[in-house]
């Protein structure tokens, strides 16, 4: 493919909106909001005196679009119509940034990619999507080329394209049939997810417009075979600012299991729509190239024998692609299955391409080699990113002309992995003889994975927000999810008519027991890991999960498909004296910070309750709509010794994924440091909390008058919060709890069980398990109370963490009193990267104390 210079066309046009920098805080909630499930109703008193032939409590047909509130749903494209069908959206100019990071570097500012794509869509094989907003308001763009087809020609690429995860074995016999000759395989491409790695941008608007108007017989044969789906920018915000993370601060690279940011939900959005069969995401900066695939531990759920031989084969096309460009400081490329033996692996599916091979994608991560972030020598370094945009392109028209020559081989395998889902097989080793050939180490052994029958998430109470929570992400990751209309038998267990079942007899039945499993320690397995090694939202989420066994019956009679996850609010009868209800859950917490924030007498019992006076039916019946959580009746007494809450402003020293997460709850946060009290931009008496875990605030800098206003205001009953680290400093500086902290390794993390105290207000009906990155365990002094400890032999659930025996049985989250202020430690991340949704309520019960 030879470039064409794409138009550069005058810049004006309608203004975009720009969120505060904190953007989920200021971000209007609504079908995309990441806090929870499908929209709930109120369920009257009459609900239960439905005839009995009526479903029980969370059955029912899916619910209506819901209004924008804090708890809206997931959405994933609608499966009316022809969701593969590419359309046309109006792209509007956007006002020139002279200070756009992309400028300095010789490369594509975002205010000249809508020009550029305008000039794209006056091709018939062009169509360009608006799929979501970034952070701060900025278009994310999908380009889609293909040659032209009718509306009956797209009729049946959709039927077949549906077949796929439908009805596999339907799938196999038409493609055995012939029926999938001629049917246009996707391909997909993800660019500048990280906003600093700004290259395949560039690489990826000189492809398209290539695929736009090259008459070459290789493109018109490729884009006859194909239907190509390219993400032009998945961080605007990033590349404009010139930073790795998005506008919340967040690493979106790091999001795709927990999906908590807009950008990686609609990318999240095209996989689902598209399940492409190859799937590459573009990155830098390596010092060599790098092209996956990775090292080991590879991910269990994968079926890596099938992954694996088309990856090494596409992987070395790509290779030699980039050699072939003759650039002299390119001379080697890395592909980390071949070349190195640890520290470089697809094990957690938070990464792009690893959550695109739960769709049925080969994915690739490439790291373009040089680093142009720094260099002061505009000519280097705008020949760095010259470079750098050559090696991008490169392994993108690598990747589409080997999957050309490859495309029914590629299809063979996607369809093989989709029928094994559905026939409950186990997985399989590597048997290919070049991938296990050229495997370094360890790198050719897998996980064998023997899947379970079934989940089954319990939601036998009203009202039970964690679980619909959960079921519907699973809905939103197109994983099938059925609810029982009676008590349904499983595995020899009976499970209450309401409970949500998934069958792992599916065609994504890899990535819902990524979901649903614990997964495993792999300590043993490899010495390093590059990231996380565990995580899950069955464990960590807040709904109870009941594993049914391999083997196992399962009465699907029983059973009803779910599209969305019908209303769970409820409200009691009548005018009690009170309403209660639990903050067990984010909906939960959030309904708690928006009753007070609406001047509601919110009130904790002792055994956790939270109360609210019957004459505030009304607030409680909008409560109930929009967290989906039950209020029942309580007699006069019941706030007898009940405490006032009324902590909603805190002081944060903290990431901006904590941050992020204590939004979401319905705090409402301000980042404060030392420098900002002695200059006066804040006061304690702004806060009603704070939450340190990071050493930007360090006590003993505060000047004579703030040292003075922090001691009143401790006094006078604020609340501490420490996490970590920064938050033991904090604790130490401060000179508040008699602690000390001993921190495991930096890179040490997973999910663990734990012990709760019943009697503290902060763990008392917590999970029985946890998350950790870089461990603390504490050595307390004279009143100081433990709320957690690890549990005892064989606490370490799932993850990798050397030397993790000897801190069995130790305390991870302590409290006590000092000054007046009720201080709480964190030795777990109840809070890590917005994901453990169901430790959430340990921060905030720490933080209503």
């Amino acid at each position: 493919m030879t470039a064409r210079t794409l138009s550069a066309a005058a810049l004006a046009g309608a203004m975009i909106t720009l969120t505060t920098a904190l953007g989920a805080t200021a971000e209007p909630a609504g079908p995309d909001d990441p806090s929870g499930s499908a929209q709930p109703a109120v369920r009257t008193p009459e609900d239960r005196s439905a005839p009995a032939t009526a479903p029980p409590a969370g059955v029912g047909p899916a619910a209506p679009d819901s209004p924008a509130t804090p708890f809206a749903p997931f959405s994933v494209p609608s499966t009316s119509g022809l969701p593969g069908q590419p359309h046309d959206d109006v792209i509007e100019d956007v006002p020139v940034d002279p200070n756009d990071a992309s400028i300095p570097l010789n490369l594509t500012p975002y205010h000249a990619i809508p020009p550029a794509l305008r000039a794209l869509q006056e091709s018939d094989r062009v169509s360009v999507e608006i799929i979501g907003q970034s952070t701060r308001g900025r278009d994310l763009h999908l380009v889609v080329v293909t040659s032209p087809m009718t509306d009956a020609e797209w009729v049946d690429w959709q039927r077949l394209s549906d077949l796929r995860t439908d009805d596999p074995a339907a799938a196999v016999a038409a493609f055995e049939a012939g029926e999938y000759d001629d049917w246009k395989a996707p391909l997909f491409v993800n660019s500048n997810i990280h906003g600093n790695e700004w290259e395949g941008t560039d690489a990826t608007l000189q492809v398209l417009d290539e695929l736009a108007f090259s008459s070459d017989a290789e493109v018109i044969d490729l884009l006859d075979e194909h239907v190509i789906a390219m993400v032009v920018t998945n961080n605007p915000d990033g590349r404009v600012a010139g930073t790795r993370a998005n506008g919340n601060g967040f690493d979106v690279n790091r999001d795709y299991l927990t999906q908590s940011q807009p950008e990686s939900r609609a990318v999240r959005d095209q996989l689902i729509r598209y399940n492409p069969l190859t799937m590459l995401d573009e990155h830098g900066y390596t010092g060599r190239t790098l092209i996956e695939p990775t090292t080991g531990p590879h991910g269990e759920n994968y079926e890596y024998d099938l992954y694996i031989r088309q990856a090494i084969r596409n992987g070395l096309a790509m290779e030699e692609a980039v050699l072939a460009l003759g650039e002299p400081s390119v001379t080697e490329v890395n592909i980390p299955f071949r070349n190195q033996t640890t520290g470089w692996d697809d094990w957690p599916p938070i990464f792009t391409p690893m959550y695109a091979m739960y769709h049925g994608a080969v994915g690739h991560t490439v790291e373009v080699p040089h680093n142009p972030r720094d260099e002061p020598d505009p000519a280097i370094r705008h020949e760095y990113t010259r470079i750098n945009t050559a090696v991008a392109r490169a392994t993108i028209e690598a990747n589409f002309s080997w999957a050309n020559e490859n495309r029914l081989s590629l299809l063979a395998d996607q369809l093989e992995i989709f029928r094994r889902g559905q026939a409950g097989e186990a997985s399989r080793p590597i048997d290919d003889e070049l991938a296990l050939s050229l495997a370094a180490g360890d790198n050719a052994k897998t996980f064998l994975q023997d899947y379970p029958r079934a989940y089954v998430i319990q939601a036998a109470r009203r009202g039970d927000a964690a679980a619909a929570r959960l079921a519907q992400f699973l809905l939103d990751n197109d994983v099938e999810v059925h609810q029982a209309r009676r008590p349904v038998q499983a595995g020899g267990e009976v499970y209450p008519a309401g409970s949500y079942i998934v069958d792992l007899h599916q065609a994504k039945r890899g990535l819902a027991n990524t979901i649903l499993d614990v997964g495993r320690d792999v300590t043993t397995n490899f010495p390093t890991m590059y990231d996380i090694s565990a995580w899950s939202q069955g464990h960590l989420w807040g709904a109870p999960v009941a594993t049914v066994p391999a083997g196992a019956s399962l009465d699907v009679r029983a059973l009803s498909p779910l599209e969305s996850v019908a209303p769970t609010g409820w409200v009691a009868p009548g005018r009690p004296a009170h309403y209660g209800f639990r903050a067990d859950s984010l909906a939960g917490i959030q309904a708690v910070n928006q009753l007070v924030a609406d001047g509601i007498a919110v009130r904790r019992t002792a055994d956790g309750t939270f109360t609210v006076p019957g004459s505030a039916r009304s607030a409680v019946e909008a409560a109930a709509a929009a967290y989906g959580i039950a209020f029942d009746a309580l007699g006069a007494g019941a706030v007898r010794g009940a405490v006032p809450v009324d902590v909603t402003r805190i002081g944060t020293s903290a990431p901006g994924d904590e941050r992020h997460a204590l939004a979401r709850m319905g705090f409402t946060t301000t980042n404060v440091t030392h420098l900002g009290f002695n200059a006066g931009e804040y006061a304690f008496d702004d806060f009603d909390a704070l939450y340190v875990s990071t050493t930007g605030f360090n006590p003993r800098l505060l000047d004579a008058t703030q040292q003075a206003a922090f001691t009143a205001w401790r006094a006078a009953g604020g609340t501490i919060v420490g996490r970590g680290s920064g938050g033991v400093t904090f604790n130490r500086e401060a000179g508040l709890l008699p602690v000390t902290a001993t921190t495991g390794p930096g890179r040490a993390n997973g999910i663990v069980a734990v012990v709760n105290d019943p009697a503290s207000p902060v763990t008392g009906d917590a999970l029985p398990s946890s998350f950790v990155s870089a461990p603390q365990v504490f050595t307390v002094g004279d009143g100081v109370r433990v709320d957690q400890r690890y549990g005892g032999e064989g606490f370490f659930l799932a993850g990798h963490w050397l030397g993790h025996e000897a801190a069995a049985g130790q305390p991870v989250v302590v409290s006590g009193v000092s000054g007046g202020a009720d201080v709480t430690l964190f030795g777990t991340e109840p809070l890590y990267r917005s994901h453990p949704e169901g430790l959430f309520e340990q921060v905030a019960n720490a933080l209503w104390q």
